[in-house]
Parts: C-alpha cells; structure tokens; sequence
C-alpha cells in the first residue's frame, strides 16, 4: 500500500461502507440530519452541506421517503384506496424517527426499499 496524503486518509475514514461500523457524527450536521428525514425539508441539507458524504446520504434517503408521502397522499384521495394507505403515513414517520436517530449514532440505516431507490440519485 502506498502512503495517501492526509486529506485523503481523513476523507476515507469519514466514508464508512453502508451498513458498517458507526460514522462520527459532526455537531454542526445534526440539524441538518434532523431536516433530511422531515417532510419537505430535505433540500436544505441536500443543497448546502455538500462536504458531508453522511448527510447526503440521509438527505437523499430523506427526499426519496418524503417523495414516497407525497404520493401517497394522492392516492389518499382515491376512495377505496384511501383506508389502505393511510397506516401507510404512520409508518413512514416510526420510519423517519427511526433513521434520525440512527444517523445521530453515526449510522446509516437502510430503510427497505427507500434506500435502493435514493442509491440511484
């Protein structure tokens, strides 16, 4: 192995593979961990914190999760479908508490299928 200048090793220990061990958790990204996963407000963290690979992650998560509740809340209108979805909106927020908490942990927790989607942006 060659020696990596220290930008980069610092760079490398920041990126932790999804689903590895916990990522520090910088004091100025909190905030901002806490808007990617609130309805709407994704674009705030996703537009300005763009030296965190962490929080562009959760905020892409954030804004796939949120796109997923908007949609549902179309489909909420439909008359039939409107009962099946609704249980739906509850347990998309357990889902964003959950994930904000995680990524207090320094975690990234893939939430099924979200995750996957928010990987192709």
């Amino acid at each position: 192995m060659t020696p990596q200048p220290p930008s980069q090793q610092q760079q490398q220990q920041q990126i932790s593979p999804v689903g590895g061990g916990a990522e520090t958790v910088r004091e100025q990204d909190k905030p901002h961990l806490v808007l990617a996963y609130i309805l709407g407000l994704f674009l705030i963290p996703l537009l300005t914190v763009k030296d965190s690979p962490f929080v562009q992650w959760h905020a892409k998560q954030g804004m796939v999760l949120s796109l997923v509740g908007l949609a549902s809340l179309v489909i909420a209108y439909v008359p039939v479908l409107g009962y099946v979805v609704c249980p739906l909106w509850v347990g998309m927020a357990v889902m964003a508490v959950m994930a904000i908490v995680k990524a207090f942990a320094g975690q990234r927790w893939r939430i099924p299928v979200i995750a996957d989607l928010a990987e192709k942006f």
